[in-house]
């Protein structure tokens, strides 16, 4: 579900930032990197993180996160510094959950010996390839209806709904 708001952030980032605040095209292309840069630093201190807590807490950490970050997205006419925020935690909760849910796949496989790693990695690109299109089809066919807060918040309050308490 993950990549389902990200599937539907990213799109949706350019028309809100080119309509809403008129950005330029490279300034979008700046904003839209924060996501990748905010990844890059979350990774490696969530992946250390993981060896010293919980794994399945991390993954329930990335999936609050998301949800934070697509209430920040609606919360953007607040002004484009929530907009920042929403791109920056949609970042830090892709590198949480990559770092944490790859760890925590492996640690499944030994715990009830399923063998190989490959076809439980394997499947798991496949639902972040499937969240990867069912989300921007949800999301933006809501935004399109509704605007896109109510197509961002569709897919991010599942988010929450699904990371364990």
């Amino acid at each position: 579900i993950i990549h389902a708001v990200v599937g539907v952030i990213k799109p949706l980032s350019q028309v809100v930032l080119d309509k809403e605040f008129g950005v330029s095209m490279v300034k979008r292309s700046f904003i839209i990197s924060i996501a990748t840069f905010a990844f890059f630093i979350a990774a490696p201190i969530a992946g250390i993180l993981s060896d010293s807590m919980q794994r399945s807490h991390l993954v329930a950490l990335s999936l609050v996160l998301m949800s934070c970050s697509s209430a920040f997205f609606a919360l953007r006419h607040l002004g484009l510094w929530a907009f920042y925020v929403a791109v920056a935690l949609l970042g830090v909760a892709m590198g949480v959950q990559k770092s944490s849910s790859q760890s925590l796949l492996a640690d499944l496989v030994d715990k009830h010996e399923l063998g190989d790693y490959s076809m439980v990695y394997a499947l798991s690109d496949v639902s972040d390839s499937l969240g990867l299109i069912i989300g921007p089809l949800v999301g933006l066919a809501l935004s399109q209806m509704y605007g896109p807060s109510v197509g961002v918040l569709s897919i991010g309050i599942p988010c929450l709904l699904l990371s364990p308490v």
